[in-house]
């Protein structure tokens, strides 16, 4: 009845308007969903020790544009240059506002909740346009649906939480791609700037991302030379690259000083820790500083949501049978071969697939390898998923009502999206796919990084179980990564487990995957575990009292 009567209310409306309507309250439940599973506990949920060093970089990077020493602008080799503009510049604001002048473990908590609710804010203006651009291509409906799927897989959320750049470049490369698809299969001045801007941004983000250059303009000239475009490939190329250019150096004003050396500089340090340093990485079981090609496809099993791969193994058996039946037909007329292998030039899901597959491919030769990396593909996944889904939709529709195909989509989302959002909450960052059974058993393939995950609710338990009973209202505590407990606890009482001796603290605290360091183990105290806090069903932090043995 309430169905009839809203339709009823609106029937003076034109299909046009209606569809309007309807794609504005899409989109406004869209953006109530996205602040709904990242604002709450957002102040509170994590202090990632790399958030701990991007606030100080953030801090220099302001400075370097206050007083034009520009080159304090470069502060990693990742850059990082986005980041420091998108919170360095609400940090100092509210700097001047409040008159606070320096961090302290006092105030850390709002500087810490200013700058990820600003990234928060930024990763929603862009997936609305994503939205916007992918529409373009692919029409409002895939669009949505794309932007949604990724927006609102568990471990995407957890980082989009974060004080850190993965989820935001994750976002900016899409756009890139996309906007570099629209300009390719349309060429335009316009189409030229908005590519080279996202570009430079993935770029003054990561540094990885100068892969995304090298694509753009290598699978243009791979488009141009094959349709016998000649004459378009110089003035793709060079608007391309102008503008490329052009937002990397007004956007990141170090190169205005010295621009061959912090680029020499950035590229040197990535090729340094990213490919020859290595990471720690426990998997299945045993540590390693390079977990091998096979780490990043064992994440995405582990990190995504089935429904998510279910819709993409959709999608690949559905073109290896469309792809089947293209080979035979193209055996028989060459002619048709050739006018298809053209098109694909222009394919959507071609030019992303060969992007996306070449840089997870990429990435798995580096030393280097951290789990969030993988989120760069997650657009990519959402869309396979999508146009999976929409496969088997069109191919049942004359076999099953709408109801059941939308019933059971429904019932998928309602389990491996909604459910994990209630029993994660708010520690996202810990998901793990429920084809493992449960995080215990992921954490034996891939193990779980500490992360700095719920340091405030770590903090609380350990003032309140040892600060009050012992009459220590701060007792000295050891870490492996002292970073994120230190933001909030006085400094002179958080040590190094591997650099001061045990006489120094009175607990030890470690992480999940963390073991006991040899000089406690050989050293004239003993650490006995006291407590424990769990998070995801993973003893996710362990409390040690010393004691002489």
């Amino acid at each position: 009845m309430l169905l009839e009567k809203i339709r009823k209310a609106f029937s003076f409306l034109s299909q046009a308007e209606k569809n309007k309507l309807s794609r504005c309250a899409l989109l406004l439940i869209f953006v109530f969903l996205f602040f709904a599973t990242r604002i709450p506990y957002l102040s509170k949920d994590t202090i990632n020790p790399d958030g701990v060093n991007w606030h100080y970089r953030s801090q220099q990077f302001v400075v370097g544009l206050k007083f034009l020493q520009f080159e304090k602008t470069y502060q990693h080799y990742h850059p990082g240059v986005t980041l420091m503009w998108v919170t360095g510049i609400p940090i100092e604001i509210f700097k001047q506002v409040t008159n606070i002048k320096d961090y302290n473990l006092y105030n850390f908590q709002a500087f810490d909740f200013i700058a990820k609710f600003s990234l928060v804010i930024v990763q929603l203006v862009l997936s609305l346009l994503v939205i916007y651009a992918l529409s373009k291509i692919v029409g409002f409906n895939k669009s949505f649906l794309t932007v949604v799927f990724f927006s609102f897989e568990p471990f995407f959320v957890g980082n989009s939480r974060l004080y850190h750049m993965d989820t935001l470049l994750s976002i900016l490369l899409f756009l890139a791609i996309i906007f570099s698809f629209l300009n390719l299969k349309n060429p335009s001045f316009g189409m030229s700037l908005l590519s080279g801007l996202f570009l430079a941004l993935s770029f003054l983000t990561k540094s990885v991302s100068i892969g995304a250059v090298l694509f753009v303009v290598l699978y243009a000239l791979a488009y141009f030379v094959y349709s016998k475009q000649y004459k378009s490939i110089l003035p793709y190329v060079a608007y391309t690259l102008f503008f490329f250019v052009l937002f990397t150096f007004l956007l990141f004003p170090a190169l205005w000083e010295n621009p061959i050396y912090y680029l020499s500089l950035i590229f040197k340090e990535a090729a340094r820790v990213g490919i020859r340093k290595g990471h720690g990485q426990v998997v299945f079981g045993e540590y390693t500083r390079d977990p091998g090609f096979w780490f990043y496809p064992l994440v995405l099993l582990v990190k995504t949501s089935p429904f998510t791969i279910i819709g993409c193994i959709l999608f690949v058996v559905s073109s290896i049978k469309s792809l089947v039946i293209d080979v035979k037909e193209n055996i028989k007329n060459e002619i048709k071969m050739f006018k298809d292998t053209k098109k694909k030039f222009l394919n959507f899901g071609f030019y992303i697939a060969v992007f996306y597959l070449g840089y997870v491919f990429s990435m798995s030769f580096p030393t280097k390898k951290i789990d969030r990396y993988m989120l760069v593909v997650y657009p990519f996944m959402a869309y396979l998923a999508v146009v999976g889904y929409g496969k088997v939709f069109l191919f049942l529709k004359s076999k099953v009502k709408k109801l059941m195909f939308w019933s059971t989509i429904s019932l998928l989302c309602l389990v491996f999206w909604v459910m994990p959002f209630v029993r994660v909450y708010p520690y996202y960052f810990t998901y793990t796919s429920p084809l493992f059974i449960n995080s215990q058993t992921a954490n034996k393939i891939v193990a779980q990084k500490p992360f700095g995950i719920g340091m405030y609710d770590l903090k609380e338990l350990i003032v309140k179980r040892y600060g009050s009973s012992k009459n220590l209202m701060t007792p000295k505590l050891a870490f492996v990564d002292t970073k994120p407990m230190k933001s909030i606890y006085p400094n002179s009482k958080v040590f190094d487990v591997r650099v001061s001796g045990p006489g120094q603290y009175d607990l030890l605290v470690l992480g999940v995957n963390e073991d006991i360091p040899e000089n406690i183990e050989n050293s004239k105290y003993t650490f006995e575990k006291d407590a424990s806090m769990w998070i995801n069903g993973l003893e996710y932090w362990r409390i040690y009292v010393k004691k002489e043995k």
